[in-house]
């Protein structure tokens, strides 16, 4: 490789392809792989670690549950709560996954983990009814103020906050599926997350109204 000091460019051939100079003969120092990172090799380590705890405890308290008390099936108390912990850590603690993709998936994680523990403690509902609309309204405040204190990130968000919008009305499709019965906390997550769209329209710079336009396909 040739260099051109002009230009700053490195290049194969003996002209900058820019300024079309005679380029010198030093030569680049080219890495045949990206330097390996200790973090990284730490970081699956972790993970294999807490894997293995969540299956001991699992595999643990499975094996008790049907030696001393066949009929009653309390281990989904306990795999619940350790498989959404297990998630937690390796996807939203150690990970470098994205902001928004770590709320988005706090959110199905721990709606998922909530509806475990109700059908095992007798499925009464509680889970759908309220505790996952309002989940779906505190997610979708979090990304907006994120939004708002980040407004140059503002793109990176955009297809969280619509993801979050679309989740908003979900409580409401569980309602008319009947797998839910009480309307009013279905019904204030739709239309926060209807607001929220519309509020992002109102106030939205002409650049990201395009964007918003271009992703919905008006």
């Amino acid at each position: 490789m040739h260099r051109c000091r002009n230009c700053s460019v490195w290049t194969a051939q003996q002209h900058c392809p820019l300024c079309k100079r005679q380029l010198t003969e030093e030569k680049a120092s080219l890495d045949t792989y990206p330097p390996y990172h200790l973090d990284s090799k730490l970081r699956n380590l972790k993970q294999r670690v807490f894997l293995f705890i969540a299956i001991f405890i699992i595999s643990s308290s499975l094996l008790i549950n049907l030696l001393t008390t066949p009929n009653e099936l309390w281990v989904f108390y306990i795999v619940g709560p350790v498989l959404y912990a297990l998630l937690c850590i390796n996807h939203t603690i150690l990970s470098k996954a994205h902001a928004g993709s770590k709320i988005i998936f706090q959110v199905l994680a721990l709606s998922a983990m909530l509806i475990v523990i109700d059908v095992t403690a007798g499925a009464t509902r509680w889970s759908v009814h309220y505790v996952i609309p309002f989940l779906v309204i505190v997610a979708t405040l979090i990304v907006t103020i994120i939004i708002l204190r980040k407004p140059m990130k503002w793109r990176e968000y955009l297809g969280y906050m619509m993801t979050m919008i679309v989740l908003g009305f979900m409580p409401v499709l569980l309602f008319l599926s009947t797998l839910s019965y009480v309307l009013w906390p279905s019904a204030i997550t739709a239309l926060y997350a209807l607001l929220t769209f519309i509020g992002m329209v109102l106030f939205a710079n002409k650049t990201m109204k395009n964007e918003i336009v271009r992703r919905f396909h008006f």
